[in-house]
C-alpha cells in the first residue's frame, strides 16, 4: 500500500502546483488587460490609397493608415504619402510624407477626425511615435481648435533625424477643450511617423 499512497501524495501535489500556477495566470491577466491604448486611431497597417485636389490646382495623394487623413484640400500643396515597409515598431505602420510644394499661406496637414477630441482639464496626455527625416524635415504637432482662428492649445516643434527618433509630446491642459491631435509642414521635404499613439498618463 505505501507505492499507492506515494503515488495518490505525488499526484495530489502536481494538482496543487497546477491550481497555484493556473491561480497566478488568472491573477496576471488583468495586468495584460489594462495596458493602455490610444485614444487615437492605430496609425496601423491597415490603410487605402486617395487623392484629393488641392488649391490652385495642386494634388495631394497617397496612403495612410485608415481613419487618418491629409487635411490640405484648402491650401495650395502638392505631396505623395507613401507606405513605409520598415517601421521600428513591428506592432505599428509607418508612412512617408513627401511634400513637394507649399506656395504661400499653405501647409501640409495630417490629422484624425476619429478618436479622442476632448481634453480635460488637469489630465497628462503624451502623444508618442517615431519620426525619421534625412533632409531634417522639422514638423509641428499640436492640438488645433476645431473652428477658427484655428489655433493651437499646446504645440511643440520636432526635429527629426536622418534615422528612427522616438519622441514624446506632454501636456497637461490647464481647462478643459476640444481639438484635433494635428501634424504640420510647412515647408518641401520629406519625412517619416510611425506608430502615433496618444494616452493618459497618472
Amino acid at each position: 500500500m505505501r507505492p499507492y499512497r506515494f503515488l495518490n501524495h505525488s499526484v495530489r501535489s502536481l494538482q496543487i502546483i497546477l491550481a497555484a500556477a493556473l491561480l497566478l495566470g488568472i491573477q496576471a491577466l488583468p495586468a495584460v488587460a489594462d495596458a493602455p491604448k490610444s485614444l487615437l486611431p492605430a496609425f496601423g497597417e491597415e490603410g487605402k490609397e486617395f487623392s484629393v485636389k488641392a488649391k490652385d490646382g495642386n494634388v495631394v495623394h497617397g496612403w495612410l493608415p485608415n481613419d487618418w487623413t491629409d487635411n490640405s484640400d484648402w491650401a495650395p500643396v502638392s505631396a505623395t504619402y507613401t507606405k513605409l515597409p520598415d517601421s521600428p515598431d513591428k506592432a505599428a505602420g509607418a508612412v512617408r510624407i513627401k511634400v513637394e510644394k507649399v506656395e504661400e499661406g499653405g501647409q501640409l496637414q495630417l490629422t484624425t477626425y476619429q478618436g479622442n477630441q476632448k481634453y480635460k482639464k488637469g489630465t497628462k496626455y503624451v502623444l508618442s511615435g517615431w519620426i525619421r527625416s534625412a533632409e531634417h524635415t522639422s514638423v509641428k504637432v499640436g492640438t488645433r481648435q476645431m473652428s477658427e482662428p484655428y489655433e493651437f492649445y499646446h504645440e511643440e516643434d520636432l526635429a527629426p533625424e536622418s534615422e528612427w527618433k522616438h519622441f514624446e509630446f506632454a501636456f497637461t491642459p490647464m481647462m478643459d477643450f476640444q481639438a484635433f491631435m494635428m501634424f504640420i509642414v510647412h515647408d518641401p521635404g520629406t519625412v517619416d511617423l510611425a506608430g502615433i499613439a496618444l494616452e493618459e498618463k497618472p
